[in-house]
């Protein structure tokens, strides 16, 4: 089976390389996106010679190496019931179009991106909407219904946690 090259926004520590991983799926991680220097140092040695494209409002989709999924769980608070919930009008909120841009530019077969689940709530009927269609627009499947998901319906070896902590992703092919 061919390795899936992976680049991975919003990376954290590199939870999406970890989920392949886990799953058995032959992967290997050719960038990342992080602003966090403390994340950015853990992904860096837990994924060894991959390569910070920094902050994902400033990389030139020029630059990056072909991939064949992207992964991104961009920032919450914006869509989150414990915030304002301003959605895309906050600044954090309008990062989906940075996704985009790469998503337009670089056209990976598999794009899955994750939230906390009031993204796709009521009072964010207007973004989920946006989102859903323009990854349409750019010719990818995607469901209207959101696939909602807590990480403690898991059992811990498939990679459940402790957690009741509802999230919603978003698959594109």
């Amino acid at each position: 089976m061919k390795k899936i090259r992976l680049f991975d926004a919003f990376a954290g520590y590199g939870g999406a390389h970890f989920a392949l991983k886990k799953a058995k799926i032959p992967h290997e991680s050719v960038g990342f996106s992080e602003i966090d220097e403390f994340a950015n140092m853990i992904y860096k040695l837990n994924h060894l010679n991959t390569d910070n494209f920094g902050d994902i409002t400033k990389i030139n989709e020029k630059n990056l190496p072909d991939f064949d999924l992207f992964t991104g769980g961009f920032p919450c608070q914006p869509f989150s019931k414990s915030g304002a919930q301003r959605g895309m009008e906050e600044t954090r909120g309008t990062l989906y179009w940075n996704i985009l841009q790469i998503i337009q530019k670089r056209k990976p077969a598999l794009v899955l991106l994750e939230n906390v689940r009031n993204l796709a709530g009521p009072r964010h009927t207007h973004e989920w909407q946006v989102i859903v269609e323009t990854l349409r627009a750019e010719h990818y499947r995607v469901c209207d219904t959101p696939a909602v998901f807590s990480p403690h319906l898991l059992p811990p070896n498939k990679g459940g946690r402790p957690q009741v902590r509802e999230r919603v992703f978003i698959a594109a092919v």
